[in-house]
């Protein structure tokens, strides 16, 4: 039986991927007044990285999901360090654990 070539259609998830890793970027590092994320922050941290690892790990495969976990937590840990530089925003390890059970989920 001949399979598709889906070539063309992963590069697209790759770049819809990317796109969603530069907004994740976005919401990470705006300000917090032009970002209000209320009671639900952390629920909005995991799911972020909940959809940000099940795409990676969808998408490349070739990665090993133990390699996956670390890139992610190492990102999500300096989000959190460059974050106690952005004006209005603060480190939080709350915010880290929650992110860290995100990726947990996705991967």
């Amino acid at each position: 039986m001949n399979h598709p070539d889906t070539t063309g259609l992963r590069a697209l998830f790759r770049l819809l991927a990317l796109a969603y890793f530069a907004f994740l970027n976005w919401q990470l590092f705006t300000p917090v007044t032009l970002v209000a994320a209320g009671d639900w922050d952390k629920a909005y941290h995991a799911a972020a990285f909940m959809a940000l690892a099940g795409l990676l790990t969808t998408l490349w495969r070739g990665v090993t999901p133990a390699r996956w976990i670390a890139l992610l937590l190492a990102y999500a840990a300096l989000t959190e360090v460059i974050q106690y530089f952005i004006p209005g925003r603060a480190f939080s390890v709350g915010d880290w654990v929650a992110d860290a059970l995100g990726v947990m989920l996705g991967v």
